[in-house]
């Protein structure tokens, strides 16, 4: 349909899959949402946050963020008496006395709308809150700072949101108080403040026009200006903000697309993790993570490693002759969170992704598409059949005799446990690429940052004057023992002041002369060194 190099009158698979563009039909697309909040996992607008049931008397309790929750009086009065006036959600202290009565606008059906435009609520709307008459509006409609319902003026600290679902620049600002100026020290001298006061708004200013980029800045806009210019319901934006990569992606990215140039390629065995499962039978199963072909789930692994997260984990599922699965720390086979909490993508359809083709492959256990947490599991043979389905992320190296002890333990009857409980006790880890990654990077971005600095290279050019003559030794330093001769280099061999001169020859000894000792230590046989020269 015209998209890239194509002319032909029908989208093709590769633009339909992302190569071109990314439709949230494809693949890619629907990958990354999958990622995203569902909004299923909010409370209903009409709903209590304490019962998830509709309310019928609501009331507000207000958070330091701006932001609000909304109760059922019968049901938050017993909840704060019961639990020493707690707030149930945010766990801050919460008094009867607190609570703000809401006052929502419905028709006659019950459903609730705007009082101002009509329109009725739904998920997808951004509901507000004025705390001074307890008014419940679409942010849309509250303009020119005067409740239109009970005409009553009301200050921007008074609108409390209720429901921002599409991350929208609150209506409300934070009711925290701002942190006031440090006074001066009263037994400061008079100038001195004065000084220090002046001072300060100019350094400021200098601070601001200098201000660096984050290293991980995209090229991109938040788009921030433009959506306050076009919607009355985002607050004024005049400064243009970058949009940040996320930092684990980006060395996920690197980790999957090897360097290039000669020798690099073979060079895997920087890119890959050695750990060590030690098993409550006596031995250890050493595995190779394979780290540049799935970077996040080898960097899942390795973190909940740290974390202690498998230690004394049960190996819960065993089937002989197919595999053994762990990695629950309940032990029940449904429990278990991935590293940042929630379940992540899988990673089977990457570029020169691992397969299930021999003994002892390492991947990871899910509950579908996308649902990887912390179980995994280790096969006893080679099962293609779970290609595309589960990611492979490593390999049996050493240990093989206690993989054939765990294939062999006795399961119970019905069941996939095994009749003796067998544990892991603890993940010892031998090399970390991700580690050494953050640190190679760190070292990178600190020297960018040195030698963008200012203040640096004026240091550096005055430690560059004209007091360092060409053969590298300091104008005025201290002599050395021979004859102030250089420390280093050329200049070890060179004689700069000119008061050491070639020795004279020794006279010959004569045959029959007798020589002492001291004249015997002196003379020296071949070259030597040249020290002397």
């Amino acid at each position: 349909m015209g998209h890239g190099n194509s002319n032909k009158l029908y989208v093709t698979h590769a633009e339909h899959s992302g190569m071109f563009g990314q439709h949230t039909a494809s693949s890619a697309g629907h990958r990354a949402k999958q990622e995203a909040p569902h909004p299923g996992s909010r409370t209903p607008f009409d709903c209590c946050a304490l019962t998830f049931q509709p309310f019928e008397n609501p009331v507000l309790a207000r958070n330091p963020d701006g932001t609000g929750l909304v109760f059922d009086l019968v049901n938050i009065i017993p909840w704060l008496k019961q639990h020493n006036n707690t707030n149930p959600v945010t766990q801050e202290p919460l008094a009867p006395s607190d609570l703000i009565p809401l006052h929502y606008a419905r028709k006659p059906s019950g459903e609730i709308h705007d009082p101002i435009s009509f329109k009725p609520f739904s998920e997808h709307s951004h509901i507000v809150a004025i705390a001074t008459t307890g008014n419940v509006f679409l942010a849309e409609s509250i303009k020119g700072g005067r409740d239109l319902v009970s005409d009553v003026r009301f200050k921007k600290e008074d609108v409390v949101t209720l429901q921002n679902p599409h991350g929208l620049p609150p209506a409300s600002v934070s009711s925290k108080p701002v942190a006031q100026q440090a006074k001066p020290d009263e037994k400061q001298p008079a100038k001195a403040v004065a000084a220090s006061t002046a001072a300060a708004p100019v350094k400021t200013a200098v601070q601001k026009v200098k201000a660096p980029q984050p290293w991980n800045a995209s090229p991109y806009s938040t788009g921030m200006p433009g959506a306050s210019l076009t919607s009355t319901s985002v607050d004024p934006t005049t400064a243009s903000s970058k949009l940040l990569w996320d930092e684990e992606e980006l060395m996920f990215e690197d980790f999957a697309n090897p360097p290039k140039g000669k020798g690099k390629e073979k060079d895997v065995g920087r890119r890959r993790a050695y750990v060590r499962l030690v098993t409550s039978l006596g031995g250890s199963l050493n595995l190779e993570l394979y780290c540049e072909k799935a970077p996040k789930t080898c960097y899942n692994f390795l973190m909940l490693a740290k974390q202690g997260k498998y230690n004394n984990v049960l190996f819960h599922r065993l089937v002989p002759g197919f595999m053994i699965q762990t990695g629950d720390p309940t032990g029940t086979g449904a429990g278990g969170e991935s590293y940042w909490g929630t379940p992540f993508r899988d990673e089977y359809d990457m570029r020169n992704a691992a397969k299930h083709d021999s003994r002892g492959t390492l991947a990871m256990a899910n509950k579908g598409a996308n649902t990887n947490g912390s179980q995994f599991y280790i096969t006893f043979k080679a099962t293609p059949h779970l290609d595309k389905k589960h990611t492979v992320f490593g390999h049996l190296v050493g240990g093989e005799e206690v993989l054939d002890a765990l294939e062999a333990l006795p399961v119970k009857p019905g069941t996939e446990r095994p009749a003796k409980p067998v544990r892991i006790t603890e993940v010892v880890i031998y090399q970390d690429p991700f580690e050494e990654y953050k640190t190679r990077q760190e070292k990178k971005r600190a020297k960018q940052a040195a030698a963008q600095d200012p203040s640096a290279k004026a240091n550096a050019e005055k430690k560059t004057e004209d007091d360092i003559n060409w053969f590298g030794v300091k104008v005025g330093s201290d002599k050395s023992g021979n004859g102030g001769l250089g420390t280093g280099g050329v200049g070890k061999y060179l004689n700069l002041n000119g008061a050491t001169k070639r020795p004279a020859e020794e006279p010959p000894v004569r045959v029959g002369a007798t020589v002492d000792e001291d004249s015997k230590k002196k003379r020296r046989i071949g070259f030597g060194n040249f020290d002397a020269w």
